[in-house]
């Protein structure tokens, strides 16, 4: 981190509250956790250097590209979970929309697609498979269709914002009336923070937050949505790369196989364990991710 770029915020960044514990420290971060909505969060936060990484130095349709048949198979699970389109009820906006893979499969479902993404090459390469882009910081654009989107996805965006509140707030500036919100971030009582702690790979300075079901609903709930479904998914990349690196491990006998376009982590079997995975930490928590699933309430007449 370079000591000029920090930012000291001295309070929860979601609630306000001053009234914050230690939560964890490395050589690079300090984490906090606010004792009021159990958001974690870092602190100081080194807001510039991620802004530049974002937006001048990153190419995230590369690093999306790479795994685009995992990526894939994660969107149609989600999209699955979603209400589906109707006529008139149509128009979904994707906020960090990345290289617009969800929203090419979105549109294939039936739904009008639109995106914001911050990433230049991320955004260009979203606008070529087809999707209306609107580029820039999604908490500085004004110039955005308010109010007319009867589902607004954001896909693991919320822990890249300094600001989640403001952010959230957009999100649901967004809607339409009776519009559904969903999105997903990190689960600060995964497994993977349990057994890896500050080693734990999204640990990282671009990660400003960490949540868990009770932060997240407090900041929803605060804001007017209503939860409809809370899913806790995913073993993590942690422990599934244990699993990559002892498949490519030498082999006098045979070279390990390539990994293609359809790798072992979207095989039918591999996906049916996960789905069995998936099911007890939707029981029992545990998993490295975080879904909610949101509606708008209508105003009161």
């Amino acid at each position: 981190m370079n000591a000029g770029d920090a930012v000291v915020l001295g309070r929860c960044p979601a609630c306000g509250s001053e009234d914050s514990a230690p939560f964890g420290r490395s050589q690079t971060m300090t984490l906090c956790r606010c004792r009021r909505c159990s958001l974690a969060y870092s602190d100081p936060q080194p807001r510039g250097s991620v802004r530049l990484k974002y937006l001048h130095e990153y190419d995230l349709a590369e690093h999306f590209g790479a795994m685009g048949p995992r990526k894939r198979v994660l969107f149609e699970r989600r999209l699955r979970r979603l209400p589906t389109p109707s006529s008139g009820r149509n128009r979904l906006c994707d906020v960090g929309c990345a290289d617009g893979q969800f929203l090419e499969l979105a549109r294939s479902k039936g739904w009008q697609p639109f995106g914001v993404e911050m990433n230049p090459p991320a955004a260009a390469r979203a606008r070529a498979v087809g999707g209306t882009v609107f580029e820039g910081v999604f908490e500085e654009i004004e110039d955005l269709p308010w109010g007319t989107f009867d589902l607004v996805t954001s896909w693991d965006s919320l822990e890249h914002t300094p600001d989640p509140r403001g952010f959230a707030q957009r999100l649901v500036r967004l809607l339409a009336p009776g519009g559904i919100l969903a999105l997903t971030t990190l689960n600060r009582r995964s497994l993977a923070w349990l057994v890896f702690r500050m080693r734990w790979s999204m640990i990282v300075e671009d990660h400003f937050t960490y949540w868990d079901a009770r932060s997240l609903r407090l900041l929803s709930e605060s804001l007017g949505l209503r939860v409809i479904d809370i899913e806790i998914f995913g073993l993590g990349r942690d422990f599934v790369g244990v699993l990559d690196r002892w498949r490519a491990r030498p082999n006098a006998a045979a070279q390990p196989p390539p990994r293609s376009a359809a790798g072992w982590d979207t095989s039918p079997t591999v996906l049916r364990v996960e789905d069995a995975l998936n099911a007890v930490f939707r029981r029992i928590g545990g998993g490295v991710g975080i879904g909610m699933t949101l509606e708008r309430r209508e105003p009161r007449g």
